[in-house]
């Protein structure tokens, strides 16, 4: 009982209640079955709402990890971090690292950094991605706001060739320090049809999506 009781008043501290003022009348109403049960709800209606999870679950954030960076490609590997846990979802090939003010068109990954994402719905790869994933398809995953790039996009592919700074993602990953200097991501469109619809659903119900870049690597 009192284990509950702590933990109910840690979670009434976290929306703001004052501690002093309005435990004790509050405690009076609360009904022995719900201090036994955190999960159910306290029949108190003039108290302020309970925890806010609409502010809490207002944000989806992901983060590319990027593990070996060569002389032709970028290893990396997706999470999804939102709420502090750290889920795999994929793996990541992007072009190789080389200072901002050196950038080479179409060889050059983007800096380091939290960026937002959204949806673009215009463009050729908007195009064919719309003819080729059908329905599921809502717009390209847009990394907004990258210093020195624009229209940086995840999507599928397999080499450093398929990609301007953009994303790929796959299911499978060779090393790139001798066998695929270019790098190898497989299974790309299985990735990207499995990632997809919840970083797009996110984006659809109003949530802020980020993407963190994080430099893991040898640079």
């Amino acid at each position: 009982m009192k284990e509950c009781f702590r933990v109910l008043l840690h979670l009434l501290r976290y929306i703001g209640l004052d501690k002093t003022k309005n435990i004790s009348s509050w405690r009076g109403r609360v009904s022995k079955s719900t201090l036994g049960s955190v999960s159910q709800a306290a029949p108190v209606t003039d108290l302020a709402p309970a925890i806010p999870t609409v502010l809490l679950e207002s944000e989806m954030n992901l983060e590319v990890l990027r593990i070996s960076s060569q002389k032709d490609s970028t290893n990396g590997i997706l999470f999804d971090i939102t709420g502090g846990q750290r889920k795999f979802l994929c793996y990541t090939l992007e072009d190789e690292w080389r200072p901002l003010e050196q950038k080479v068109m179409g060889e050059t990954r983007i800096p380091a950094g939290t960026y937002k994402i959204t949806l673009r719905t215009v463009g050729g790869f908007h195009t064919r991605y719309s003819e080729r994933y059908g329905d599921m398809h809502e717009g390209m995953l847009w990394v907004r706001n990258v210093p020195g790039f624009e229209y940086i996009l995840i999507h599928s592919g397999n080499t450093d060739e398929h990609t301007a700074g953009c994303l790929l993602v796959g299911d499978s990953q060779y090393e790139n320090t001798v066998s695929k200097p270019d790098g190898f991501i497989g299974a790309s469109r299985t990735a990207y049809q499995r990632i997809y619809p919840p970083i797009a659903e996110a984006l659809k119900s109003g949530k802020t999506v980020t993407i963190k870049y994080t430099d893991f690597d040898t640079v």
